[in-house]
């Protein structure tokens, strides 16, 4: 037993250098790939420059050797060049699309070699998610793609314009009729109607996969933009167009949604399978991570309530459960494969964030509808939550759904799975709150889950000893080392007041549990100003939760209601004297006003129809009683409205040019614009590193005063030292001269001591490996152990039976020595008999010979005496 636990206790000390030995290959591993990340990006930009020489050289010479040069840039900037790259928000990369976009203005060959290599760097370039919104928002290459679609006549190359469109108007924002909108409406629209009616969504001709692609544009353009669905609808004919896309599933249902109920009502049993249709869309999209698109379809689900006929479809649908487990098989399986590039893993944690969204929108369903529950896979989900508690991305919406699962969830069975193990991802994740490098978003939404639990009487327990009075103080660490006359609305961001309104709601939770250990912390903390005025920015933060919980606060008795009223007041002031200029207005008030805008703009045009009908009634009615009918001078008249037409028609010409000049202008400012505000963030960077070494500089400039004033005095002390001790220095030469003898002796014996190392490392390093070939040894007769001591355990129970069954045999083997002794005394008897029966045998048989003799005898003389026959 000794040596088994010496063994042990040297197994553990060797699994703890195992660990020690794998936490520095994991530093080693995120510095490798930290260097990796740098190397790319430094040959990203070399590229970058080498395509501004290329097109620079091109603009001059437009010669067929400088456009070759040119195309072999662009390849190389779509092959050599990862999509994540195109991400960083340098002033090198900003450039580079700006130069991008006006080459491809500038290029007249809509058909051109150059042009379509353009378009797959840039399709290239959108298969990273921020350099996407980078080219649809900053760069406005949408306008420019549109254009270039009306121009494309090749069929192959209008697919890949409109693939690359779908994937550019995902989530695009337009915020008033720009003069692209008109040409790109029309030609989505003419590729919708040129699409056979008797194809069905199955088949697969090239016309109706161009009118898919057109009409899934057309949803994106619309949703959420109100000015493009005007615009479309002042535009098509709806009923045409609504009976044309009836057939084309997920994306009809799409679009007649955003059409609103005025414009086209949909049935509830159509929006239910609308509803099917969708969760198999977002299983589409979790096999390939497609971000965009999973964002589209959820975040068309959470704005339900935009319209009523979906909002009462989404409350009284009973198939959530086996969807959603559906997508949780989807996650589960797509887990599983090799996501190794840091494109796909950033995909991932985007997609499993709109899931958690996704989901929590459905459990908040369940409060107004108790039909819906998710209790069937509430451990499940459960176990998904515990692994991206601590993501970056989908961190904060996996603690916000568990949160939600805690308080919507029946018979507390989240609480309970918590409760189970105090040593879970939860309790881990709730010490990472009090580290200053986690986000503050991201400590806000575990305090709003350390509140859940609070409430739980399964987990308040585990709670309260988890956490300490320290724990406080570390998260409000940052707002309280502003200084109090410096506090202003730049130096305490939102996201700063959220974490100190939770977190001091979470201690008046604790004092309210234990009253005297925290009450004197919370009489403590809410006397700081900093913490005052965070109270009272989030007074007027305008977020209703944020408010609540602020109201929650000042419930308590000793709120100091006078200083936050104060701070409120000159937030407030602030406000007033220096009123921001970007409000815009509410988008679902947009969509609910739609209907009305629509009937306002047919009703004015039916007015000014019925004036211009009523006037030319009028003149033909006049013209009729004065029977002038025939001297009416009609030429005169349709020569008037011809030149009126035409007059028209040049001022819509002029004005559709301004705007096109406007819409150009407006793009290259916004480029302008984008490129300033890199360098600006640029400088600002520099700037903040510079305050930051001058404050640093000026600390040490201070204490290099101080520490020369205290050299000035000391070296004073020393001189009167160095006069004093001037003998004793002489002496300690002499000894200091016999000391170097003794150190070369000392060293000659640390060259020996050295080489002594050496070789006791070497035997060192062989006794680790022998020790590591021994420890397999062990484990191996280990495992060969416990199987004998099964074989052993085996082998006994074998032979308890086989003792049970020799004792059942021995009391048979006595039962059958008393029968043999009884059939031997009845074969003595029987014997004896037989010896009888024998001598009785032989009597008898010599009685039978005599008698056969006898016999004999006898015949022998009957035969002598019987007469003889005469012949």
């Amino acid at each position: 037993m000794s040596t088994l636990q010496a063994h042990d206790s040297g197994s553990t000390s060797h699994n703890s250098n195992n660990n020690n030995i794998s936490s520095n290959n994991n530093n080693q591993n995120g510095d490798s790939a930290l260097a990796q990340q740098d190397a790319a990006l430094t040959q990203a930009i070399r590229y970058v420059r080498e395509f501004s020489i290329q097109v620079k050289a091109y603009q001059q010479l437009k010669s067929e050797e400088s456009l070759l040069h040119l195309q072999r840039s662009i390849a190389l900037l779509g092959t050599k060049v990862p999509p994540h790259c195109y991400a960083a928000g340098n002033l090198e990369l900003a450039k580079f699309f700006v130069e991008l976009h006006a080459l491809m203005s500038g290029l007249d060959d809509g058909d051109g070699d150059a042009m379509w290599s353009c378009v797959s760097l840039l399709q290239h370039c959108s298969r990273n998610l921020e350099a996407r919104t980078a080219i649809v928002q900053q760069h406005c290459f949408v306008p420019l793609l549109s254009y270039l679609l009306k121009r494309t006549k090749r069929e192959e190359r209008v697919q890949r314009l409109l693939l690359l469109l779908q994937d550019l108007t995902y989530g695009i924002r337009i915020g008033w009729e720009e003069p692209y909108l008109v040409v790109l409406l029309e030609q989505l629209v003419e590729l919708v109607h040129s699409a056979d009616d008797d194809d069905d969504e199955e088949s697969d001709d090239p016309n109706l996969r161009r009118a898919k692609l057109s009409l899934s544009i057309l949803v994106n353009v619309c949703y959420k933009n109100f000015v493009v669905l005007f615009l479309f609808l002042r535009s098509v004919n709806i009923s045409s167009f609504s009976r044309r896309i009836q057939n084309y599933g997920l994306l009809a249902y799409k679009m007649l949604i955003i059409l609103s109920e005025d414009v086209h009502s949909l049935e509830q049993r159509e929006l239910h399978t609308f509803l099917r249709t969708a969760f198999a869309g977002i299983e589409d999209c979790l096999r390939q991570w497609d971000v965009p698109q999973l964002r589209h379809i959820v975040d068309l689900l959470l704005d339900a309530q935009c319209h009523a006929g979906l909002q009462r479809a989404m409350l009284s649908y009973g198939h959530y459960c086996e969807d959603i487990e559906r997508l949780l098989n989807q996650i589960d399986a797509r887990h599983e494969m090799d996501d190794a590039t840091e494109d796909v893993r950033k995909h991932q944690q985007c997609c499993l964030q709109l899931i958690f969204k996704l989901i929590a929108h459905v459990l908040q369903l369940s409060d107004t509808h108790n039909a819906i529950s998710l209790d069937a896979i509430t451990p499940r989900l459960y176990e998904l939550l515990c692994d991206w508690l601590e993501s970056d991305l989908c961190g904060v919406a996996a603690i916000e759904l568990l949160s939600s699962l805690l308080q919507r969830g029946k018979q507390s069975a989240v609480a309970q799975l918590i409760a189970r193990d105090a040593n879970t991802n939860v309790f881990k994740l709730v010490s990472s709150a009090e580290r200053s490098e986690t986000k503050p978003i991201q400590v806000t939404a575990i305090l709003r889950l350390l509140l859940s639990l609070l409430r739980d009487p399964k987990t308040e327990k585990l709670v309260l000893s988890k956490i300490s009075e320290s724990y406080f103080d570390k998260i409000l660490a940052a707002p309280l080392a502003l200084l109090p006359q410096m506090l202003s609305g730049q130096t305490l961001v939102a996201a700063e007041v959220e974490k100190v309104v939770y977190c001091l709601l979470l201690l008046l939770n604790f004092a309210s549990i234990a009253k005297k250990a925290y009450l004197d912390k919370c009489c403590a903390m809410l006397d700081l100003p900093q913490l005052q005025y965070a109270l009272a920015r989030a007074m007027l933060s305008g977020n209703e939760q944020l408010v609540a919980a602020m109201l929650q606060i000042a419930q308590f008795e000793q709120f100091p209601k006078a200083a936050v009223a104060k701070y409120v007041s000159k937030i407030c002031n602030n406000t007033i004297a220096t009123p921001s200029s970007n409000i815009e207005s509410d988008p679902s008030e947009q969509w609910r006003n739609l209907s009305a805008i629509l009937k306002g703009h047919h009703t004015f045009i039916d007015k000014e129809l019925g004036q211009r009908v009523n006037a030319l009634i009028e003149s033909i009615g006049a013209t009729l009683e004065r029977n002038e009918l025939q001297a009416l001078p009609v030429s005169q008249v349709i020569e008037l409205y011809n030149h009126r037409i035409d007059s028209l028609g040049c001022q819509l010409h002029q004005m559709e040019q301004r705007l096109e000049q406007a819409s150009v202008q407006l793009t290259k400012s916004s480029q302008l614009t984008h490129v300033q505000s890199a360098q600006l963030e640029r400088f600002q960077s520099n700037n903040f590193e510079l305050l930051i070494s001058q404050e640093r500089l000026q600390t040490q400039c201070k204490d290099l005063k101080a520490q020369a004033g205290q050299l000035k005095t000391n070296l004073s002390d020393l001189l009167k030292r160095w006069s004093e001790t001037s003998d004793q220095l002489q002496a300690t030469e002499r000894r200091l001269a016999v000391k170097q003898s003794e150190i070369g002796h000392l060293q000659e014996e640390n060259e020996e001591l050295r080489s002594n190392l050496s070789a006791k490392s070497e035997e060192l390093s062989k006794l680790e490996a022998l020790s590591k070939d021994n420890c397999k040894r062990i484990d191996k007769l280990k495992k060969t152990v416990i199987a004998y001591e099964q074989d052993i355990k085996e082998k006994v129970r074998t032979i308890e039976e086989r003792t049970v069954e020799l004792a059942k045999t021995h009391k048979a083997l006595e039962e059958q020595r008393e029968g043999r002794k009884k059939c031997e005394d009845l074969v003595s008897v029987l014997e004896t008999q037989l010896q009888e029966k024998k001598e009785q045998i032989e009597h008898l048989e010599m009685e039978q010979k005599e008698t056969e003799d006898l016999r004999k005898t006898i015949m022998s003389l009957m035969e002598s005496k019987k007469p003889k026959r005469k012949p």
